[in-house]
């Protein structure tokens, strides 16, 4: 069943629905169109997925466009991802020419000329606009830190950026200096009817850790993230060594790997690797929302160590479910994690072991911090908020038609 806007209002009230019912009227009859490089894997899809569905059901024609590329394409823009977070990368001619080349191929392969605005997400489609003809508004949507780019990369993709009429960005402090078009604030956002988010009974939950052979008597910790090596799997395997010497649970670790990642697979392997020396760590390597879901929902706690972060919805994941959440102060974790209330910030695998004893030796504690993240997350991290900052932006570049 397609959810419809009327439907969250559960979460944040009849009063919101009906205000982004208003905001939605003046965009009846434009066209819309998303454009990104993957359908699934990844936070990008998966807020594609439920944003694109609501912004039709609330009247306004949306698409989603795929840009399709080759292996060595993603590959390259893998490593424009790592020098965008400020790693120094290798950044030849050969890298230059097989990103642009995959660039005009899918400008060829996609026509706008009925739309009234577009929006690309992320590095991967961004130079298209270099190659079609500009009859509508462009807005340019970066999910990653780029405050402090690797500059020779950041030269080569910021010349693109500057055609956009507007950029989105996830936090103030993601903001260029060297960037003049209109900056705007839109922070991620979970969708609280999706498979990953909605209600499970126990017995649902049961069941799903039931097949993959994790016993629910044992106290489950977990990390659930794509095999990056921004996320850390290995602060998170060094955390849970030193916390099995004083008590009794288990990790599981449950990522994925997204198709314009190419990294992922030798993560994976080096995990694995690592794994297969501790006891009570779970792998789980498929992609399956209901079972993010359950894990979420059971563990005591969640980790995200990451290094790097764009924005970490993961953690809002976890806080929707009243888990706390144990993680580094990068990018917008942040916002979700208040220490203290929600969750633990650390600074080292050390710390994060003292907090995980912490709230597994007091499941008082484990309550209330559950309790102030699922409130948190209703108040900021929900898709009609989500929602509500895409019209605002909509209706300011596009006047309502008479």
């Amino acid at each position: 069943m397609i959810p419809k806007l009327e439907q969250y209002a559960t979460y944040v009230g009849k009063a919101q629905i009906r205000k982004l019912k208003e905001e939605a009227k003046p965009l009846k009859g434009r066209h819309i169109s998303h454009i990104n490089s993957v359908a699934t894997g990844g936070g990008v899809a998966e807020i594609l997925n439920s944003l694109v569905l609501l912004m039709n059901t609330a009247g306004i024609k949306t698409g989603w466009r795929l840009f399709k590329a080759s292996e060595s394409f993603f590959q390259v823009t893998k490593k424009f991802h790592n020098a965008l977070q400020g790693e120094k990368i290798n950044f030849s001619a050969r890298k230059k020419r097989i990103y642009l080349e995959e660039i005009e191929k899918n400008s060829i392969m996609n026509h706008f000329d009925d739309h009234d605005l577009i929006v690309v997400h992320d590095p991967q489609p961004l130079a298209m606009i270099k190659h079609l003809k500009k009859k509508q508004t462009w807005l340019w949507r970066c999910h990653i830190d780029i405050k402090h780019a690797y500059p020779p990369v950041w030269n080569f993709i910021s010349r693109y950026i500057r055609q956009y009429d507007g950029m989105l960005i996830s936090m103030e402090k993601y903001k260029h200096s060297n960037i003049s078009i209109p900056n705007f604030i839109v922070q991620p956002s979970i969708d609280p009817l999706s498979f990953k988010n909605r209600d499970l009974s126990q017995k649902e939950i049961s069941r799903l850790l039931w097949k993959q052979n994790i016993d629910s008597d044992k106290p489950i910790v977990c990390m659930i993230s794509r095999f990056d090596k921004w996320k850390n799997h290995d602060g998170v395997l060094k955390t849970y060594a030193k916390v099995r010497k004083k008590a009794k649970c288990q990790l599981v670790l449950m990522g994925s790997s997204a198709s314009d990642d190419p990294e992922s697979l030798q993560i994976f392997a080096d995990v694995n690797h690592k794994v297969k020396k501790m006891k009570d760590v779970t792998l789980i390597t498929h992609h399956d929302d209901f079972l993010v879901n359950a894990l979420q929902r059971e563990a005591k706690l969640v980790y995200q160590m990451s290094l790097r972060e764009g924005f970490g919805l993961t953690v809002s994941e976890a806080l929707w479910k009243k888990t706390p959440v144990i993680a580094t102060n990068r990018g917008g974790i942040p916002l979700q994690v208040i220490d203290g209330k929600t969750g633990f910030i650390v600074h080292s695998p050390g710390q994060a072991a003292d907090a995980t004893l912490k709230l597994l030796k007091n499941p008082k504690l484990q309550e209330d911090m559950g309790a102030a993240g699922r409130e948190h997350v209703k108040n900021n991290f929900l898709i009609t908020r989500h929602l509500h900052d895409y019209l605002r932006i909509f209706n300011q570049y596009l006047p309502a038609e008479k």
